[in-house]
C-alpha cells in the first residue's frame, strides 16, 4: 500500500508530460491491420463519437519510471466535461490514494500518509488548451479538436483524413503550436494511436496506443491504452485496463479535502516519487 500515492503521482505526471511535449519517446509498435483500407474507401463519419455522461470501470494500473514498475487494482469515475477520479485500491478494495479532476483544479490525496496536493490544472498545461473533456477522450480512445471537443458531424470539416502504411490518419487541421497531434485507426476503424509530435522535429513526444477495443453506447471505446513519454530524461509509461465498465450511471465524484491532512506543494511531487 506504501506505493499508492506514487501510483496517482506519477499518474499526474503522465498527463503534464502530455502537455508540456518537450522530449522523445520511442511509440509502441503496433501490427498492421489486415483489411485493406484506401483513401477512396475512407469515411469520416465512421470515427464520429456518441455522447455520454458518466463513466465507471473497475480495472487495473500500471505505472513505470526508468526501469522501476508500480501496478495496482483501481476504480475509474468520470463526469462527461467535468470530472475524474482514479481511485488506487491495492489491497481488498480500500483505497489507498486518489487522484480528483475536477474542473480547473487538480487533488492528489494519500490517505496513507494523510497528505495531498491541490494545483491548479492550468498551473501544470502550460497554456495548452486540455480539457478535462480531451483528457477523458485520451483514456477511452476518442478523437478531439483540442478547444473544441471530440469528433462529431459539427467538426467533420476541421480534420485532415489521410491513408498511411493501410492505417487511417485523423489529423485537425489547426493544429496547436509547437507541436502537431493525429489520431490513427486500422482498417476496422478501431483507434490504434494517438500521436503528439514536436513541429521542429519528426520524434514522437507523447504517444498513447490502444487496444481491445469494443462497442458501447457511446459508440467504440478502447479498453486499453499506454501512454509513453519521457519526464526528466526517465522513460514514464501509463498502462490502463478497464473492466465492468458502466454508462449513465448517476453518481458523485467526492472533491472534498480530507480533514487534517498535510497540504503538500506540487513543485514537490518528485521529492515524494523518491519517498516513502
Amino acid at each position: 500500500m506504501k506505493n499508492s500515492f506514487k501510483i496517482v503521482a506519477l499518474f499526474l505526471l503522465a498527463i503534464v508530460s502530455m502537455t508540456s511535449c518537450s522530449k522523445k519517446v520511442v511509440p509502441i509498435e503496433v501490427d498492421n491491420d489486415a483489411v485493406t483500407v484506401t483513401n477512396e474507401t475512407v469515411d469520416i463519419s465512421a470515427y464520429y463519437q456518441a455522447d455520454w455522461r458518466t463513466f465507471k470501470s473497475g480495472g487495473n494500473v500500471e505505472i513505470g519510471s526508468g526501469s522501476k514498475s508500480l501496478s495496482s487494482s483501481m476504480q475509474m469515475k468520470m463526469i462527461r466535461n467535468k470530472s475524474i477520479y482514479v481511485s488506487v485500491r491495492p489491497v481488498l478494495g480500500i483505497e489507498a490514494a486518489k487522484m480528483v479532476i475536477n474542473g480547473d483544479s487538480i487533488l492528489l490525496v494519500d490517505k496513507l500518509h494523510k497528505r495531498y496536493i491541490l494545483e491548479k490544472a492550468s498551473l501544470l498545461t502550460n497554456g495548452i488548451p486540455v480539457t478535462v473533456g480531451a483528457l477523458q477522450d485520451i483514456f477511452l480512445g476518442r478523437a478531439f479538436e483540442l478547444g473544441k471537443g471530440s469528433l462529431t458531424q459539427d467538426l467533420k470539416d476541421d480534420f485532415n483524413v489521410s491513408v498511411v502504411d493501410n492505417k487511417v490518419v485523423l489529423t485537425p487541421k489547426t493544429q496547436y503550436k509547437g507541436f502537431d497531434y493525429n489520431f490513427v485507426y486500422d482498417g476496422r476503424n478501431n483507434i490504434v494511436s494517438l500521436n503528439v509530435i514536436p513541429s521542429n522535429s519528426g520524434a514522437s513526444t507523447y504517444s498513447v496506443t490502444y487496444g481491445k477495443v469494443q462497442g458501447s453506447v457511446a459508440g467504440k471505446v478502447a479498453t486499453e491504452a499506454k501512454v509513453s513519454t519521457k519526464l526528466n530524461g526517465n522513460s514514464l509509461k501509463l498502462e490502463l485496463e478497464y473492466k465492468d465498465i458502466q454508462w449513465n450511471e448517476s453518481f458523485t465524484i467526492d472533491t472534498n479535502i480530507p480533514k487534517n491532512y498535510k497540504r503538500i506543494e506540487g513543485k514537490d511531487i518528485m521529492q515524494l516519487l523518491g519517498g516513502n
